[in-house]
């Protein structure tokens, strides 16, 4: 015997009448009329060809296959809840949290301000950060200890997949009394490399970029001090150890108030792209990881130094 597939309302209301007592209860608490529950449980019995309801003067009362088909409709009714219930918590689970790896620049100068956004846009969004140099991060991600990276490199790893969306410059800058900070000094790349050098560790976005700009032209850095914090490497600098080469962004307060100058390397580009990696799309596309993408890219901070001063020049 074929029977047609009921509605679950239609079942809730049954489940409902055994639990009142009462069509006329059931309708209420379910807040429909009584003519309109008794065509629904009606047209119930129809479709299972079953009679479940026994009406009577005094009421009406469950059948003995009524009980059963009761406790099997309830039973359909709890699995189906908990089945929605579920698929909402992973669905929450999925689109609210976020693994995120960044670089050191990015998490000195950028993250916060985006991670402030991410938070205001989304309130339940939970993004947990790592902080390494680029090299790392992109390691991180292959190994998928995180979901989803923010480097400042020139060139990414084939492991992983990437997308720039902003892009980063870097500034080699003195103390005021030195003497690249003269008044139209330019200096060359091959007086870079050889005066006493501040620079980034091998690994980071900032070291990768300077040594393949000096190996466009030929050239290789020896450093007089490594080290892998842009801001022990910029209290060098103010302490006169010397010509420091870090993100403009991360010298910005110090350029403006003219503790530093910022020096014209001839015929040397300075500027890397600001790229997302990942390597599960899943993870990279979902809500939260495209949430922060969006932000990323509308901050006016990751574009090009150039406008600024031609605007400058103007």
């Amino acid at each position: 015997m074929n029977i047609k597939e009921p509605d679950l309302s239609d079942l809730h209301l049954l489940v409902t009448v055994a639990a009142t007592g009462s069509i006329g209860q059931a309708a209420t608490a379910l807040q429909l009329t009584q003519p309109c529950a008794s065509r629904r449980l009606a047209s119930l019995e129809r479709s299972l060809k079953v009679q479940v309801l026994q009406r009577g003067p005094r009421g009406t009362t469950l059948t003995p296959n009524g009980r059963v088909v009761v406790d099997w409709a309830a039973t359909l009714l709890r699995a189906t809840e908990q089945f929605t219930n579920s698929v909402s918590a992973l669905g929450q689970m999925r689109n609210a949290s976020l693994n995120v790896a960044v670089s050191m620049t990015i998490a000195e100068y950028y993250a916060p301000n985006w991670l402030a956004k991410v938070r205001t846009a989304d309130p339940d969004t939970a993004v947990t950060l790592s902080m390494a140099n680029s090299y790392d991060v992109i390691t991180m991600v292959e190994s998928g200890r995180v979901d989803i990276g923010l480097v400042e490199c020139p060139q990414i790893r084939d492991s992983v997949k990437s997308q720039s969306f902003g892009i980063d410059e870097l500034a080699v800058a003195v103390l005021p009394d030195h003497e690249w900070a003269r008044p139209n000094r330019s200096v060359t790349p091959e007086e870079l490399v050889n005066t006493d050098l501040l620079v980034r560790e091998r690994g980071s976005g900032t070291r990768e970029t300077l040594d393949q700009a000096l190996a466009a032209t030929g050239l290789t850095v020896s450093p007089s001090l490594e080290l892998a914090s842009n801001t022990a490497l910029k209290s060098a600098a103010l302490a006169g150890m010397g010509p420091v080469v870090l993100p403009a962004i991360a010298m910005s307060r110090e350029l403006d108030t003219g503790q530093l100058i910022e020096v014209d390397i001839l015929d040397l580009s300075l500027s890397r792209p600001l790229s997302i990696v990942w390597s599960d799309a899943a993870k990279f596309s979902n809500e939260a990881g495209l949430l922060l993408l969006k932000t990323a890219r509308e901050d006016r901070r990751t574009r090009s130094r150039a406008p600024r001063l031609e605007k400058i020049a103007s």
